[in-house]
């Protein structure tokens, strides 16, 4: 009988060797929380994606330090936006082969491509191009980087993620194409959702501080008219100031939206009397927890905002 039940002990531990799970997840390192959020969607139940930026760090100015800099060398997959927003990716990456290769976000195939915005004064819709379509504009640097606040770039990144993780992981091809098509699904509803709660806010006249949502505007419909700076880091000049003063007046303004790296302060020092809400936006989602709902939440909370600030009934509720 010892014989038997040490056979059996030999199978089942063969067995479990050859199960999926048994099979190691690739290392994947993802830059920017939202599309770590979507990579962590795709690989659910299998491994979980490294994330590179912490909260409150700046992709426009962050710099590795040697903790990330071992990340990445361990990495057997790195998924980034580009050289567009993340500059200090460029010289690690041109050092480092990854088993699996990148994926560089800007240089998708049916990736929504809209050109940065120039001035500070902005009219509603483009006549030529009314949706944001492709458009192949040249050189990285003309290129609107914040490709992650398009629900049909979000789709793109999940389905390409999904396809370069079961060539390089075949043992749970199955289970990342279930999790692509179930994230697929939850970001067409998340679509619905905002197309229902923004509707009502289309033709409300905003202002950003910093160029950073023109994805989202053009997704919903949304009317934003301008940007406080043209640069974000250039102080706001007192000819700039009069601009924007003559900008709220000319287009009903009533909400300036701002990130949590920009002082309220400052714009409401800027604007003196005028009555303008400021209200801050977090693209990057950094009060929210990261992981597979993370992108879903960031984007609900963008909405949820824009709509509170936007409404006419709501913000008159706020002002009481």
């Amino acid at each position: 009988m010892r014989w038997l039940f040490n056979r059996i002990i030999a199978i089942s531990l063969i067995c479990l060797c050859l199960t999926p799970a048994a099979f190691a997840a690739p290392n994947v390192a993802v830059t920017l929380k939202p599309i770590h959020s979507l990579v962590a969607s795709v690989m659910e139940g299998v491994g979980t994606p490294w994330l590179l930026l912490p909260d409150g760090a700046s992709p426009h100015t962050f710099q590795l330090k040697p903790s990330t800099l071992k990340t990445l060398k361990e990495a057997d997959l790195i998924v980034w936006v580009g050289p567009s927003l993340e500059m200090f990716m460029i010289k690690p990456l041109s050092s480092l082969a990854p088993k699996y290769g990148f994926i560089e976000i800007q240089t998708l195939d049916n990736l929504v491509k809209l050109p940065l915005r120039e001035g500070r004064e902005w009219q509603h819709g483009d006549p030529e191009d009314p949706h944001g379509h492709d458009h192949d504009h040249g050189a990285h640097g003309d290129i609107d980087p914040h490709f992650w606040l398009s629900n049909a770039n979000a789709q793109t990144i999940v389905k390409v993620t999904a396809e370069r993780l079961s060539k390089a992981d075949p043992q749970h091809a199955k289970q990342y194409q279930a999790n692509a098509q179930k994230t697929l699904a939850k970001l067409r509803a998340l679509k619905t959702n905002l197309q229902a709660q923004l509707a009502s806010v289309q033709t409300e006249p905003f202002l950003v501080y910093h160029d950073g949502y023109q994805y989202f505007e053009k997704e919903f419909d949304l009317k934003a008219v301008g940007t406080m700076v043209i640069n974000p880091h250039v102080p706001l000049s007192a000819n700039g100031l009069t601009q924007i003063k003559e900008l709220i007046k000319a287009r009903g303004v009533k909400c300036i939206f701002k990130e949590t790296e920009f002082s309220e302060r400052i714009i409401e020092n800027s604007l003196g009397n005028q009555f303008v809400q400021i209200k801050e936006l977090d693209p990057l989602g950094v009060n929210i927890p990261k992981g597979p709902n993370h992108y879903e939440l960031t984007l609900l909370a963008l909405g949820q905002t824009i709509h509170d600030c936007l409404d006419p009934k709501v913000a008159k509720r706020s002002r009481k």
